[in-house]
């Protein structure tokens, strides 16, 4: 009997809807004939076994029955690792493992990812399954694309090093998590956990910064002379002249005001140059998850995770979309074949006026077979199952019509800039006139329309036309600081880390190669972030909270510096190569991990407590636990005037820390219900 393992009922459902055979349902699998079976794990169904497992029995334990945490028992770093079945998974494995003594051989059906790869082939090795095993490599669940990857089955050992590189990550997590978290909250005076992760960590320092630059930004105010010749033309700015800061802006109201009067009483301008010409804006690519969740938090309001679970729902139950944990934003060329058919399912989707002025035959640039990685971009399918919920329509929509897109004319605009001179010096203009709406049809521009305020008219200019000076006047304007994250810049942000990098060489190589955290993880990065306090939202934006910026104040820069992560996922991709082993890769972790404890042993930590649920046992080290609230600020200090945080002494009384001189005061008792507006300091 062949057994199909797929990574979740509703991708193993899935694959046995196109297998040859009878279908019956049996407890936790799907038999098709007498000769193949179907059956599925719920994601992972095994897990690293916790730090317990490797301390010393002699460890003391806390009234719970765990052991305490300990300086003396760290590092902690399994001599050979040990995974164990999950409570919840336990029904389904023995399912599993009856199935696996009747089978001759296995495919592996998990997710088309690493952690699809690992998640599949753990279950092989905790069973100890030897036979042969082939490998399905499905990246849509239509009736097409299934048949295509049952028909084209490849050797599991293929993917070996994939699966190394999912272990390697899952290892150094593990590692990091574990050691460093204990490590740090073992010497945190601010009675809360201290929680510490690979990815985490310096995706909240992303956001602090952010926040912090804001917060102590200084707006500045600079003027923009222009000059009105039947058309506003604008002072072209010379960094010699007196006035311009060295950031490049006219500082000087006064100078300003001159250029103004000057090109005024001169009277006339004159061209220096004019040009008029039409230019192509082909489509957008097609969409990456991170491109996605961009989009959808721009346009929806959407979290990183809603939209993940929104494409997610697309792929496994409507079968209406590609799979959606994708870096890749190319198509490959072959598929172009089927794009006749993809378009008239979207015809009987709902789309029928925009497939009419479709073109079948038109290959834009998202055809590359070159640039295609592990998975190519999300696309719809042309097909559709059951109904879908609002939000996820939403979701559905914005990807066919990018889709669609690629299917149009280029959109067609009219660049025109005309330079004058005028009083010794340049004045610009410049306009873009739509022609054509092209693709941009898809999302309902018209010919008339522009891409945002309607341009000025410019009128055909030659050079050395003398033109009169009608009006002059001077632009007041402020420099504004960076926009607060939201999720979909955030993932943008982690996405595409050298643009936060000032070493020249770090940026150019991290463009090329890194991110922070995949596509498949970020999502659940800034869900963990907002779960233990450290991050919260207000509307679409997701901001740092007291606590978060105290835990990165306390760390070491080799925790929060996100160009270190961004290059460790390099290393995890050269052992998906095959170019790096997973020892060596671990041995690398292992090292980082301890001079990341010996840093901690002299470190000066004062967080307060992210995981009030948590309790002594700090359920965040392992990634579980779920904060239901966040620590809040106090007022100022009444020595040093810097920022306090509200904390509580084990019995449940409340005081107050400050951030900068470390001094505690608690509140009068006469005020203790207001938290105290009378201080006294002990």
């Amino acid at each position: 009997m062949k057994l199909y393992i797929a990574e979740k009922p509703s991708l193993g459902k899935g694959i046995a809807e196109y297998l040859p055979g009878s279908k019956s349902k049996g407890n936790g699998f799907i038999q098709c004939g007498s000769d193949i079976a179907v059956t599925w794990c719920f994601g992972h169904i095994f897990e690293q076994e916790e730090p317990d497992f490797y301390t010393p029995d002699d460890v003391p334990k806390t009234p719970k029955g765990k052991k305490k945490w300990r300086v003396e028992d760290l590092p902690i770093f399994p001599v050979q690792w040990k995974k164990k079945a999950k409570d919840d998974a336990k029904a389904q494995i023995k399912v599993i493992r009856d199935l696996l003594k009747k089978a001759s051989s296995v495919v592996n059906a998990g997710d088309p990812d690493r952690e699809g790869q690992l998640l599949v082939d753990e279950v092989l090795e905790e069973l100890h399954w030897k036979g042969p095993t082939q490998r399905i490599w499905l990246a849509a669940l239509d009736e097409q694309s299934v048949r295509k990857a049952l028909a084209n089955l490849k050797d599991n050992q293929d993917y070996q090093n994939l699966r190394n590189s999912a272990e390697a990550r899952a290892r150094a997590d593990w590692l990091m998590g574990m050691n460093l978290t204990r490590a740090f909250t073992l010497r945190n005076s601010g009675a809360g956990v201290v929680s510490v992760g690979r990815v985490q960590t310096p995706t909240l320092a992303l956001v602090v910064a952010r926040d912090e630059k804001i917060e102590h930004f200084k707006p500045k105010d600079y003027y923009v002379p222009r000059i009105n010749t039947g058309f506003w033309a604008t002072w072209e700015l010379r960094e010699d002249f007196e006035g311009v800061d060295a950031e490049g802006y006219l500082t000087d109201r006064k100078a300003a005001d001159r250029l103004a009067a000057q090109a005024k009483t001169e009277g006339k301008a004159m061209v220096k140059e004019f040009t008029s010409a039409e230019k192509q804006q082909a489509a957008p690519l097609g969409f990456s998850l991170a491109e996605l969740q961009k989009v959808c938090s721009a346009k929806l309001g959407m979290s990183a995770q809603n939209v993940l679970d929104a494409a997610q729902a697309l792929y496994e139950e409507h079968k209406a979309a590609t799979y959606p944990r994708t870096d890749c934003r190319y198509l490959p060329e072959e598929q172009h074949g089927d794009a006749k058919q993809v378009l008239y399912g979207l015809a009987k989707a709902g789309f029928a006026d925009l497939v009419k002025a479709a073109e079948s035959s038109r290959k834009s640039a998202i055809w590359n077979t070159g640039k295609v990685t592990a998975h190519h971009a999300i696309i719809p399918t042309g097909s559709m199952q059951g109904s879908m919920s609002p939000m996820v329509a939403k979701v559905y929509e914005i990807i066919v019509r990018a889709y669609l897109a690629q299917f149009y004319p280029p959109y067609v605009y009219r660049a025109i800039k005309a330079l004058l001179t005028c009083s010794g010096d340049n004045w610009k203009a410049t306009a873009k006139i739509p022609v054509s709406a092209g693709w941009k049809a898809v999302y309902g521009m018209t010919e008339e329309d522009g891409d945002d305020a309607p341009a000025q008219p410019i009128p055909n200019l030659k050079n050395g036309q003398v033109l009169t000076v009608q009006d002059s006047d001077v632009q007041a304007k402020q420099t504004t600081p960076p926009p607060r994250f939201t999720d979909g810049s955030l993932i943008e942000a982690m996405s595409n880390i050298h643009k936060v990098v000032e070493d020249e060489a770090a940026k150019a190589k991290l463009k090329e190669t890194s991110g922070l955290g995949t596509e498949a993880t970020r999502a659940s990065i800034i869900e963990t972030l907002l779960c233990r306090g450290f991050l919260e939202r207000k509307g679409k934006q997701v901001l740092s909270t007291q606590t978060g910026r105290a835990l990165v104040r306390a760390l070491p820069k080799d925790l929060t510096d996100p160009v270190l992560t961004a290059r460790w996922e390099d290393a995890l991709s050269s052992v998906s190569d095959g170019r790096l082993s997973l020892q060596q890769f671990e041995d690398a972790q292992r090292k980082f991990v301890a001079r990341m404890i010996d840093a901690a042993k002299v470190a000066a930590v004062a967080v307060g407590q992210a995981n009030p649920t948590t309790g002594t046992r700090g359920k965040g080290a392992a990634g579980k636990g779920k904060a239901r609230g966040t620590t809040k600020a106090g007022p100022p200090c009444p020595a040093c005037k810097k920022p306090t945080v509200t904390l509580a002494t084990k019995k449940g009384s409340a005081f107050f820390k400050c951030e900068g001189c470390q001094s505690c005061w608690w509140p009068d008792k006469q005020d203790d219900k207001k938290l105290g507006t009378k201080w006294e300091a002990r």
